[in-house]
C-alpha cells in the first residue's frame, strides 16, 4: 500500500513555453480556480455554465488538477521529450494565456542544466507502454502512477547530475523545428496549398490514412450514407484482444474559425438512425480553430473534437508511416540535417 509520504504521479499537457518558465497550465480558463475552493465547486461552477449536463470525462481531470500537492511529481511532454519535475505551491491564474486556453496554473520544479536550460528526456528512453500513453489525446490531466517507478528513476537520474546538455542542445533545435514545421503545414492545409483533392475530398482521404497508421480499419462514406442533414465522413474500426472502438468521423477543410454544423450533423446520425451508430464514438476533426463554446457544446454532445493544431500535430507524430504519395501532396520532403552546436 502507498504511505502518504510517497509522490502522485500526474501527466499535464501544457505548453513548451509555460514549461521553459516552470509552470504548467490547463483550461477551463473562464472559470479562475485559484479562487474556487475544492474540485467538487468547480465542476459543478462548470456544468452549470454549460447547461447542467455532466463534464464526463473532463470532471476526473480538474479533480486531478486540485489534489497536486507540494512534491508531486509531473511530467509534461515536449516535443520529442518529456520534462520532470516536482509541483510547488498552490494554483495561480494567468490572464495572459486565456487564449492558450491554459489560464489555470501550477509551479513545477523542473530540474535545470548549468546554464538554465530544463532538461528533457527524449520520449525513446522510456518503455513502449509509457511512450503510448504520451501519445493518447483528449486527456490534459492523467494519472501515472502506474509508471511510478520509471518515472522516479528518469528524475533521480537527472537531479543527481546526468549531463544532457548537448542533448537538450539537439533537442531545443528540433523542437523549434518541428513546431515550425507543424505551423507551416497547417498553414498550407487551410489555404489550400497542397496537392490534397479538392472539395475537402483530400483531407477526408488524410483522415482516413491517419486512422490507418494508427491500427485502424478506415474508409471514406459515401455522402448518401445517412441521408437528411446527418452526416459522417469517416467510418473506423479497430479490435484488439483486450478492446474494440468504432468511430464516425466528420471532417471539415476550413480556415479560420469553423462553426457548430460538423457536429450538429454527427448528432443528427442518431436522431436518424436511432440504435444503429450507438456503438460508435463520434470525433469532429477540423483544419480551423476552434471557439471555447465550441468545445463546451462538443463535450455536452460526448463528441471529440481535434482542432487544426491538434491535426497538424497527429500528421507530425504519424509522418514515418504516412505513404510517400500523401507525404508530397502535403508538400513534405524528407532531407537529412545536421543540429548547428550553439558554441
Amino acid at each position: 500500500m502507498k504511505s502518504n509520504s510517497e509522490p502522485n504521479y500526474y501527466l499535464i499537457r501544457t505548453l513548451p513555453e509555460l514549461v521553459d518558465k516552470g509552470i504548467v497550465g490547463v483550461g477551463w480558463v473562464d472559470f479562475h480556480f485559484n479562487e474556487i475552493p475544492d474540485a467538487g465547486k468547480a465542476i459543478e461552477a462548470i456544468a452549470d455554465d454549460w447547461g447542467g449536463e455532466s463534464l464526463g470525462r473532463r470532471a476526473n481531470q480538474i479533480r486531478r488538477f486540485y489534489a497536486i500537492a507540494e512534491g508531486d511529481v509531473v511530467v509534461a511532454p515536449v516535443p520529442y521529450a518529456v520534462a520532470i519535475g516536482k509541483a510547488t505551491g498552490t494554483m495561480f491564474y494567468d490572464q495572459a494565456y486565456y487564449d492558450n486556453d491554459r489560464g489555470n496554473q501550477r509551479r513545477v520544479n523542473f530540474p535545470r542544466d548549468a546554464e538554465g536550460h530544463v532538461i528533457t528526456i527524449p520520449r525513446t528512453s522510456f518503455s513502449e507502454a509509457f511512450q503510448r500513453r504520451l501519445r493518447v489525446q483528449g486527456m490534459t490531466v492523467n494519472d501515472l502512477e502506474e509508471f511510478a517507478d520509471e518515472i522516479q528513476a528518469a528524475l533521480t537520474s537527472q537531479t543527481n547530475g546526468g549531463d544532457y546538455t548537448w542533448q537538450n542542445q539537439v533537442l531545443a533545435q528540433m523542437r523549434k523545428q518541428q513546431d515550425n514545421f507543424k505551423q507551416n503545414l497547417l498553414a498550407n492545409i487551410q489555404s489550400g496549398r497542397t496537392n490534397l483533392q479538392t472539395g475537402g475530398v483530400g483531407l477526408e482521404q488524410l483522415v482516413r490514412e491517419l486512422l490507418e497508421t494508427e491500427g485502424y480499419k478506415a474508409r471514406v462514406l459515401s455522402k448518401r450514407q445517412f441521408g437528411s442533414f446527418a452526416d459522417a465522413d469517416v467510418q473506423a474500426s479497430r479490435t484488439d484482444r483486450c478492446a474494440s472502438a468504432k468511430l464516425l468521423v466528420q471532417v471539415k477543410h476550413h480556415q479560420g474559425f469553423t462553426n457548430e454544423q460538423g457536429i450538429r450533423q454527427l448528432e443528427e446520425i442518431h436522431k436518424a438512425h436511432p440504435g444503429e451508430y450507438d456503438d460508435h464514438e463520434i470525433v469532429f476533426v477540423t483544419s480551423a480553430s476552434v471557439s471555447e463554446e465550441l468545445r463546451k457544446k462538443a463535450e455536452l454532445a460526448n463528441v471529440t473534437v481535434l482542432a487544426g493544431p491538434e491535426l497538424s500535430e497527429w500528421i507530425s507524430d504519424q509522418i514515418d508511416k504516412l505513404s510517400s504519395q500523401t507525404k508530397l501532396a502535403l508538400g513534405i520532403y524528407e532531407v537529412p540535417a545536421v543540429i548547428k552546436s550553439e558554441t
